[in-house]
């Protein structure tokens, strides 16, 4: 998939203009949980049905549009076990999502036994994903190539995703129990031990 590194304010404001023309968006960030002693989040990746967008937190201090395309009512945010995500998007930034779905959440609801994105993206896409960059430190740069299309990866399919899990439960008339969750689900907020 096609994607592009935001690293100036105009690029922000051209992707976040392009982002709330969608109906749909694939959201999902990494962090540094398990390098530091104070996570946070060290890359945040955005993809629509064509390309893809990854914004450094390091590089791009302003977030302030992309926070408003989170929170915008109108536009689907597709995450996969948003429950980290969504606490540290307000951890870190205050963020609020609405119009959340998640594929995880959904699964569960369609009485999937594997929920896992790989194993999901195995099972409607037949794409083996090599999750082997989960436990890396994203706080060091540069990015190697391989992190950044591991990172794309996390986000290429959850518009088709989306599409798919909505539709099955749909047939079985579960849609409206899994949006409950999922408005559960955005109300989740950072708390500090």
């Amino acid at each position: 998939m096609k994607y592009t590194f935001i690293e100036t304010d105009e690029q922000m404001r051209g992707m976040c203009d392009a982002l709330n023309r969608e109906k749909r968006i694939g959201v999902d960030l990494e962090g540094d949980s398990l390098h530091c002693f104070k996570e946070k989040i060290c890359l945040l990746q955005i993809a629509t049905a064509t390309e893809a967008f990854l914004i450094d937190p390091f590089i791009m201090k302003d977030l302030s549009d992309f926070i408003r395309v989170l929170e915008n009512p109108d536009i689907i945010k597709i995450f996969h076990g948003a429950d980290f995500d969504i606490r540290s998007l307000d951890r870190d930034y205050g963020a609020r999502v609405n119009n959340l779905f998640d594929t995880e959440i959904a699964s569960r609801f369609l009485g999937t036994e594997e929920r896992g994105l790989a194993a999901l993206l195995k099972t409607h896409f037949n794409v083996i994903a090599d999750k082997k960059f989960q436990r890396v430190d994203w706080s060091k740069r540069p990015l190697k190539e391989d992190m950044i299309a591991y990172s794309v990866g996390d986000v290429e399919y959850l518009t088709r995703l989306h599409t798919i899990l909505a539709d099955k439960l749909d047939g079985i008339r579960r849609h409206a129990w899994a949006k409950e969750e999922f408005e559960i689900q955005e109300q989740v907020r950072y708390e500090h031990n």
